[in-house]
């Protein structure tokens, strides 16, 4: 039977007990390849967004089989704020990649490779000349034009080299997979067929969509909370956050909730105490399935990017979750993220400058529980329609048998 399956080699930075929406897709798509095909999975010990993290029994609820599983253990730690550091962090786990490629055997069929970082595609690169086998690159954020738009490592010289790089992993690819509709035509532009690209977006499980439905929320309860969960990194811009608060502080009635972490947390922690703000909770972060439940809790949800043209081709994972917990949606999101809260009918999008329309907004929701229960059940349908992995996977399936 063994010799009949086929043989899979998934490499990710990012898997479970991971928090966040690149180690949860790894997870799934680790899971369900493993129902009929020999999969072998290469990531790193967990430490996103930090070590200290997973020494929770908590985060290692699930019986998830890891005798197929290669973890990595890289000495440099992750420093966000260390260009230098982070650089030879990046380079130390694609060595340690490299060494765990070269002890795979070479009846693998196919390597799926999970992007960012970019030393993940040089690690599928050796893997696909090394192994003599296809490569599926997924692409989950254009790098290294993210670098642009949080204005980091703009060294000329690195950009280059970075996107010579960037062009032969795509060129290299035999299948592209990507999670954004809007890197479809960036990647169009590299020179690469369309029909070697596919979209395949970001997903929740049955399990997670009758988590949902069985929320059954009190419409009038009190008090009503706007809720961010994730990242509150250099790509999120929070202000707009904060003057939402302010301006709702006076009003016992409303709540405010952060469920995150990242490079700026503590930043965000410390404007907390300088404004005196009491009405917004910061939460550690959690397991997906708790917060998954406390988005479902919410009465709104809120999504945030910076204000750049780059990241106009992004969706964040959250919002996909928020729809699929059917919690409507405000936010300073623009280009692709808004077009689809916009086709779900599921909440409204803003320019950062507009805080007096977006408090509005929330205001009308706040105060219109049956408008804000429809507009939250729009993004509900739209999520299970166009979100479910129980039919995604089945295209990521056609990808892995495509013959070239």
């Amino acid at each position: 039977m063994g010799s009949s399956m086929k043989k899979i080699l998934i490499i990710s930075q990012n898997f479970y007990p991971e928090i966040g929406s690149a180690a949860n897709r790894t997870k799934f798509l680790f899971q369900e390849f493993s129902e009929s095909s020999e999969v072998t999975l290469i990531t790193t010990d967990p430490r996103y967004p930090n070590q200290n993290l997973y020494k929770q029994d908590d985060f290692w609820e699930e019986g998830l089989d890891e005798t197929r599983v290669i973890r990595v253990k890289p000495r440099t730690k992750k420093y966000a704020n260390s260009i230098l550091k982070r650089f030879l962090f990046y380079l130390e786990v694609m060595c340690q990649f490299i060494q765990a490629i070269m002890r795979q055997g070479k009846d693998t069929d196919t390597v799926y490779i999970s992007t960012p970082p970019i030393s993940v595609g040089v690690a599928g690169l050796f893997a696909k000349r090394f192994l003599k086998t296809r490569l599926i690159v997924e692409v989950r954020d254009l790098w290294p034009e993210t670098l642009l738009g949080v204005k980091r490592w703009n060294n000329r010289l690195f950009l280059r080299f970075a996107y010579w790089l960037e062009n032969k992993i795509y060129q290299q690819a035999d299948e592209i997979v990507v999670n954004s509709e809007g890197f479809v035509d960036y990647i169009v532009g590299k020179g690469v067929p369309k029909k070697k690209i596919h979209f395949i977006p970001n997903s929740l499980t049955e399990a997670e969509f009758e988590c949902s439905a069985s929320q059954n929320k009190q419409l009038h309860q009190k008090p009503k909370t706007v809720i961010y969960t994730g990242n509150v990194g250099l790509a999120q811009e929070m202000d707009c956050f904060f003057e939402l608060a302010e301006r709702f502080k006076t009003n016992d009635a409303i709540t405010f909730k952060i469920i995150g972490y990242g490079f700026r947390l503590q930043e965000i922690k410390e404007r907390l105490k300088q404004y005196q703000l009491t009405n917004i909770a910061i939460l550690p972060p959690q397991k997906r399935s708790q917060v998954l439940k406390e988005i479902g809790k919410a009465d709104v949800a809120y999504v945030t990017l910076v204000d750049h043209p780059i990241f106009e081709k992004v969706i964040p994972g959250k919002v996909i979750d928020y729809m699929g917990m059917g919690v409507p949606i405000v936010g300073n999101v623009s280009g692709y993220s808004s077009r689809v809260i916009e086709k779900a009918k599921c909440g409204y999008t803003f320019q950062h400058s507009q805080v007096d329309e977006m408090y509005q907004k929330i205001k009308e929701l706040i105060e219109n529980p049956e408008m804000a229960q429809e507009i939250g059940h729009n993004g509900y349908q739209y999520a299970y329609q166009n979100h479910r992995w129980q039919q995604n996977f089945k295209k990521m399936e056609a990808v892995i048998n495509r013959d070239n």
